[in-house]
């Protein structure tokens, strides 16, 4: 079942690969193994870290190539007529690398078939001293640049996958010298962080008041649905993951340039195992699971600083995209149409300013 839109959607959050042609974690064993899939999958979950197969809860999703007519496909019966790109952990980490990844999106949307590319989040360092640089060689890259993200998510279990390599990088001097660079490009920040990070958060928010931040994926409460890594083993522990995502989201919900992603909720790091099924999860269940905690991120940022995205492919190990929207709908089914369009597509144009 597809639900129903009375108008045109924005996703704001996807992530495209080409693992044959592009530089990629998994490239070289695409090339060596992809020829045949049984092996090639073995060879993954031989391969990989505990942390990297427990983060993805299947490789499935990120082995093969995921490219804009496989989001086409998945988009099927869906209004979505614009996607946002945020940077999906090109290879190329050298000075200027990262703009491969900006000028290759750039070319990559046909202009004539499914959702076409709106605007560009793409990776800096920030901590580098001649990030000016490598922000100038985005821009030139591609004129639908509107964001930076460096990814701040990080926890000290070492059963639990890292994105950044040191922790509390939101604190770092080098990297908020960085970041006071892209007021001059008037781009915004994608940051991630874990549930406990919440306060670098709210310090960043609170020492760069003229920077409008989009914070992904809801603040991602590691093992707030279950056992995950060292999280949520019990009621009681899920219960303090709780409460302590809910106050870091409070005192963040007080800094007005903070826009919130309503995303990545069925991320295996969650902890809802729903990754494990072998039949779709119930439309109830998955309401029951996200739609507690999407109303208390409205209620506490209100409709106007929330926006819905897929995070698609990497929350397909646990649903579809049609399930994902249906869930979405069925949240905020009782708001009124001119709400919906705040979340479902007019945040999401004037966060990124996109056409």
């Amino acid at each position: 079942m597809k639900p129903a839109f009375p108008f045109a959607i924005v996703d704001p959050h996807i992530h495209q690969w080409d693992l044959l042609n592009t530089p990629r974690i998994l490239s070289w064993p695409r090339r060596l193994l992809g020829w045949n899939p049984w092996l090639y999958r073995k060879a993954l979950l031989l391969g990989a870290k505990p942390a990297e197969r427990d983060y993805v809860g299947r490789p499935d999703h990120v082995m093969w190539d995921y490219l804009p007519a496989d989001y086409a496909a998945d988009a099927v019966g869906l209004p979505i007529e614009q996607v946002v790109h945020v940077e999906a952990e090109w290879g190329d980490r050298s000075p200027l690398g990262p703009a491969g990844e900006t000028r290759w999106l750039d070319g990559l949307f046909p202009p004539s078939a499914g959702p076409r590319l709106g605007g560009i989040v793409a990776y800096a360092d920030l901590r580098r001293p001649d990030v000016k640089n490598l922000l100038d060689t985005h821009f030139a890259a591609s004129r639908k640049l509107r964001g930076i993200r460096q990814m701040l998510a990080f926890d000290t279990d070492t059963a639990i996958m890292r994105f950044c390599d040191q922790p509390a990088l939101a604190l770092d001097v080098n990297f908020r010298r960085g970041l006071e660079r892209l007021q001059d490009y008037s781009l915004s920040f994608d940051a991630w962080v874990f549930h406990h990070q919440l306060g670098e958060m709210t310090d960043l928010a609170r020492t760069f008041p003229e920077q409008i931040f989009v914070l992904d994926h809801m603040g991602t409460p590691i093992g707030l649905g279950g056992p995950f890594a060292s999280y949520g083993r019990n009621a009681q522990a899920r219960d303090v993951i709780l409460k302590t995502w809910q106050y870091g989201m409070a005192e963040l919900a007080e800094c007005p340039n903070v826009r919130v992603k309503l995303s990545g909720f069925f991320m295996p790091v969650v902890g809802w195992g729903f990754e494990h099924r072998t039949t779709p999860v119930a439309r109830q269940e998955l309401l029951d699971a996200y739609a507690p905690h999407a109303h208390f991120v409205l209620q506490l940022f209100g409709v106007e600083r929330c926006l819905f995205a897929s995070n698609f492919p990497m929350d397909k190990v646990s649903l579809s995209l049609a399930q994902l929207y249906q869930l979405y709908a069925d949240t905020v089914a009782d708001r009124s149409e001119a709400e919906q369009r705040l979340l479902f597509a007019d945040n999401a144009r004037q966060i990124y300013r996109l056409d």
